[in-house]
């Protein structure tokens, strides 16, 4: 009844070829047949099969406690490994709900697949975008953080190395190895961007920048620009140095002309609870007219009595009831991108990906030929790191400076922009985490001028390093 699976050409009506709807063409099985499927899987040996579209029924002697999810899960490796048999397996997942590959079957037996086998099954031109949406969304939900990391990596490229500096050009960069050479600066190209790999090593810096300053009217200071977001997701991470910080508000360089700058650009953040976004600085200057704190830009200086600052971005913020509970989304986003960008085919609903980044300060107010304030600075942005062994790594998320007002005399009072406020950094870790530092230090308010006030500091951020749960 055996057959080789390399001198078999499958016919018209293999599982390979048929829609979901033709499972139901196919006939009834002889007991001979059954018992040749069982003897199959508990011997490990698919040429045991009698027919290729008896791999639709491997699930019945599964539930029926013949064969164990071990035993199944290794029977199917070495259908795909050995005898290159992923499309068949592939076309029998996506047949559910009208198969016997059910939810519940495949999420039995998917912990016990090895990590090349569940790529090449969702790889597989047989495989429908929702369902490798389920698998790789079961693998987060449960915690296989580290063999998700596997699969996603097991078809990426081996290895990227960056020697010099280099601005990248997409958000998202996937492999089984990073390296950022010493003394090389790596810039993201968006205001986000996310590393995947099983083996993360920056011996060099990651900078980030978020969202935009405001505009002043004239020669007034402008806004500093929030600190941007990093995500590191990996197996092993040597995270070198990670910078998020804002940057400083601008000095006002003089009085040309009259008005309120526009307000810094909003910042999104992702928290787990007991962590909270802080407020930047509020400007200096004269009372009434001063630039309102952010969420977390500072805000822009006053120019006496007549304009009053422009206020410090007001992030959005997503609020996770755990780690974990992070994490997982985040991953989520990711095996969307995933799936639509690596495998081409998009799922019918899709987990954004997790953009992080603080907020832009406000511009200073400028009243001409008298006063002019400063740019607020800008709030400091976000990094999440996955790593289930972290080596070391440095960390600057710090909120920018506030810049400094002029005045025509001693007695026009100009505000200095509010310090943008210090970002959050997250670092989940599965076994070990090694020494890893980090500034979430506000920014310092900047100087009045002609007896306006200084801004106030921007409020520090958070470093939150913690064990996360992870199952594989």
């Amino acid at each position: 009844m055996g057959f080789g699976f390399a001198t078999v050409t499958p016919s018209a009506t293999s599982v390979a070829q048929v829609g979901a709807a033709a499972v139901w063409t196919y006939p009834q099985r002889s007991l001979t047949d059954i018992q040749s499927l069982v003897s199959a899987i508990q011997n490990n040996n698919p040429s045991m099969l009698s027919t290729l579209s008896d791999i639709l029924y491997v699930p019945a002697p599964f539930f029926a406690g013949q064969v164990s999810a071990t035993q199944v899960a290794a029977f199917l490796n070495s259908l795909v490994l050995n005898y290159g048999l992923a499309g068949p397996a592939a076309a029998a997942i996506s047949a559910s709900p009208y198969g016997l590959w059910s939810t519940n079957f495949v999420t039995q037996v998917v912990p016990y697949l090895s990590n090349t086998t569940l790529n090449l099954l969702l790889s597989s031109g047989q495989m429908d975008a929702d369902h490798a949406q389920l698998i790789l969304y079961w693998l987060a939900q449960n915690y296989y953080y580290n063999t998700w990391v596997y699969t996603v990596t097991a078809n990426a490229p081996s290895s990227i190395t960056f020697s010099t500096n280099t601005v990248l050009n997409q958000n998202v960069l996937i492999a089984q190895n990073i390296t950022i050479a010493s003394g090389a600066t790596i810039t993201c190209g968006t205001w986000t961007c996310f590393f995947v790999a099983q083996s993360f090593n920056n011996y060099g810096t990651v900078v980030a920048y978020g969202a935009p300053g405001g505009v002043p009217p004239g020669s007034a200071g402008p806004g500093g620009t929030g600190g941007g977001g990093i995500v590191v997701v990996a197996i092993t991470a040597v995270l070198g140095t990670l910078n998020v910080s804002g940057s400083p508000g601008g000095n006002a360089a003089g009085y040309i002309a009259n008005g309120t700058g526009s307000g810094g650009s909003a910042g999104i953040f992702y928290v787990t609870s007991g962590v909270t976004v802080p407020l930047g600085g509020t400007s200096g200057g004269t009372n009434g007219y001063l630039g309102a704190a952010g969420l977390n830009g500072g805000g822009g200086g006053s120019a006496g009595a007549n304009y009053k600052g422009a206020p410090g971005g007001n992030a959005s913020v997503y609020l996770f009831s755990s780690p974990n509970a992070m994490a997982t989304y985040i991953l989520q986003g990711l095996s969307d991108w995933w799936i639509t960008r690596t495998v081409g085919r998009p799922p019918t609903y899709v987990t954004p990906l997790a953009y992080m980044y603080g907020s832009g300060g406000g511009a200073g107010s400028e009243n001409s030929g008298q006063v002019a304030g400063g740019g607020g600075g800008g709030g400091a942005g976000e990094v999440v790191v996955y790593g289930y062994n972290i080596v070391s790594g440095t960390v600057n998320a710090a909120g920018g400076n506030g810049g400094y007002s002029v005045s025509v005399n001693s007695v026009t009072p100009g505000g200095g922009g509010g310090g943008g406020a210090g970002g959050l950094v997250f670092i989940f870790y599965g076994a070990t985490s090694g020494s890893v530092t980090a500034n979430v230090a506000g920014g310092v308010g900047g100087t009045g001028s002609g007896g306006g006030t200084n801004g106030s500091a921007g409020a520090n951020g958070t470093a939150y390093i913690v064990a996360v749960t992870v199952n594989g």
